[in-house]
């Protein structure tokens, strides 16, 4: 697992290149700090099925940096709870408002089975 940790601390800790949100744009409609898979379109589509409250709080599992969790949340105006293994990722993804980053493997959570309205863990191998 070390090894999987530094491979993932490394990816997050490379500068996104003006030529990739570029790229991001093109293929998504925006640029939106994508690390994963998941398109706008699809992250709307998750925020319209899952209908929260903005009393909600919704958990990401695998958050990376925060996409789609952090739209998802936004558009519901909810709270946000960010879980992933590189800490540099969940750094830039506590920087959205209303969001707590927590470090942790999805397979062991340090969570109490029903602290969330809403879970989603987009792109994340399980």
């Amino acid at each position: 697992m070390a090894d999987n940790c530094e491979f993932f601390e490394s990816k997050y800790d490379a500068a996104r290149a003006r030529a990739g949100r570029r790229i991001e744009e093109v293929a998504l409609g925006q640029s939106v700090g994508l690390n994963g898979y998941t398109t706008v379109v699809e992250a709307e589509t998750l925020c319209e099925h899952l209908d929260l409250e903005t009393t909600a709080t919704l958990l990401d599992v695998g958050s990376g940096q925060g996409w789609p969790g952090s739209h998802i949340s936004r558009m519901a105006g909810c709270r946000l709870v960010s879980v992933d293994v590189p800490w540099n990722a969940l750094q830039m993804a506590k920087t959205q408002p209303g969001t707590v980053a927590v470090r942790a493997r999805g397979g062991s959570l340090p969570f109490c089975g029903d602290s969330f309205d809403a879970i989603v863990h987009a792109d994340v191998f399980c």
